[in-house]
């Protein structure tokens, strides 16, 4: 049962830093606003989103939230070590 908690834990964890970076690509991007979607195709809204993957002011925010879901992770596996 433990093991269940800790690992349902660390994948809401893992999966809400995805949605969050997801959001913040888009909106970096823009690819999400009213005008956008009547105004520019597809591939224009794509363009603008695989330009800011490989920006760098993106991955920095990223591999910020990566680095607290790894130091959350380690921390949640070591509780439940500790238990056991």
């Amino acid at each position: 049962m433990l093991a269940m908690l800790v690992q349902l834990s660390v994948v809401g964890i893992w999966s809400a830093m995805f949605v969050t970076n997801t959001r913040r690509l888009l909106r970096l991007a823009q690819a999400v606003s009213i005008d956008s979607l009547r105004n520019h195709p597809l591939r224009h809204r794509l363009n603008r989103v695989w330009w800011w993957l490989g920006r760098e002011e993106f991955w920095r925010a990223v591999q910020f939230d990566c680095l607290h879901c790894v130091q959350l992770t380690l921390v949640l596996l070591m509780m439940a070590w500790g238990i056991r």
